[in-house]
């Protein structure tokens, strides 16, 4: 263990001697202070450590790499989207779970948007426009911080929705592996870092989640709403706009605006793990949308001869 230790300390320059600083020299880096009126802040400290993200995210890696089946079966959206006649069944209990599961995660990313929707509206009514987005006196870090460090520990219980599609019997994709491991860390990183953009995650993965989730419990409990690629649209063009705004701030922010070295290494780390997922995500969109989509049609009208012949 020690020679692991001074490996990492050697190579990756980790400071295994400060719970929130990851690397060395970088004590000047400010970091979030714990927000008011949090939950069980005795674990708070526990919970922020740079330790917990990293561990936790490569636990979930080796889970899925452990107990991911070699061929899959298949989810019961795209079966019916097949026009497959038997399509799995799950038992009462799991149907309960997913339901749940989702409903959670969608009331949760409501009252997260609702609460950085109106944060917003307080904020642009009290500061002029810069001052707003920059954050100049540090009053909306308050609010920001207090949603995104929920929002921080929701990517944690995320990681049920790999747990179930494992239970089911389906692999967990590159795509969803990457995307969970991943919003861990850079979700810490953005709110251990104080990083003003990352209001950016917040608000907009809040307001997609809202939406997708509602989805998948409905579909959980057998109901067919429509819309499932718009789905994939949104959460593909909230990466192109929250890259485009990160950007800004990294590069194009007037002076002063976004200063602090830690919080923009967090946005440069952050910005280099949504590019990768995005593309990862319109790999998955063309799979399932375009020739695919093209031959679901195809097998739909097949199908819908048949019944009526």
């Amino acid at each position: 263990m020690d020679a692991l230790k001074n490996l990492s300390t050697k190579y990756l320059n980790l400071n295994f001697d400060d719970d929130r600083h990851i690397f060395h020299n970088t004590d000047h880096w400010a970091i979030a202070p714990q927000p008011k009126g949090i939950l069980y802040p005795e674990y708070y400290d526990i919970l922020v450590n740079w330790r917990t993200p990293l561990t936790v995210a490569a636990l979930y890696v080796l889970m899925v790499v452990l107990l991911n089946p070699k061929e899959g079966k298949v989810s019961r959206v795209v079966a019916a989207d097949n026009a497959q006649q038997e399509l799995s069944q799950s038992s009462p209990f799991m149907t309960t779970l997913v339901f749940v599961h989702n409903a959670i995660l969608c009331i949760y990313s409501g009252w997260t948007f609702y609460g950085m929707f109106f944060a917003w509206k307080e904020v642009f009514t009290t500061h002029s426009f810069m001052d707003a987005v920059c954050d100049t006196d540090g009053t909306f870090w308050g609010t920001l911080g207090f949603y995104s460090y929920y929002f921080y520990l929701s990517k944690y219980y995320e990681i049920l929705d790999t747990i179930i599609i494992l239970l089911k019997g389906r692999r967990s994709s590159l795509l969803q592996t990457y995307h969970h491991a991943g919003a861990i860390i850079t979700m810490y990183l953005g709110y251990n870092y104080r990083a003003h953009p990352i209001w950016i995650f917040t608000t907009f993965n809040s307001f997609v989640h809202t939406i997708m989730y509602a989805y998948y419990a409905a579909t959980s409990v057998g109901l067919k709403p429509p819309g499932k690629k718009y789905l994939t649209s949104m959460q593909i063009t909230q990466f192109w706009t929250g890259s485009a705004l990160a950007l800004w701030y990294e590069i194009g922010a007037p002076e002063g605006c976004f200063s602090n070295p830690g919080s923009r290494f967090a946005i440069w780390a952050n910005l280099s793990y949504v590019f990768p997922l995005t593309f990862l995500f319109l790999a998955f969109a063309r799979k399932m949308y375009g020739d695919r989509g093209k031959k679901t049609k195809v097998i739909n009208k097949t199908a819908q001869f048949k019944k009526e012949n």
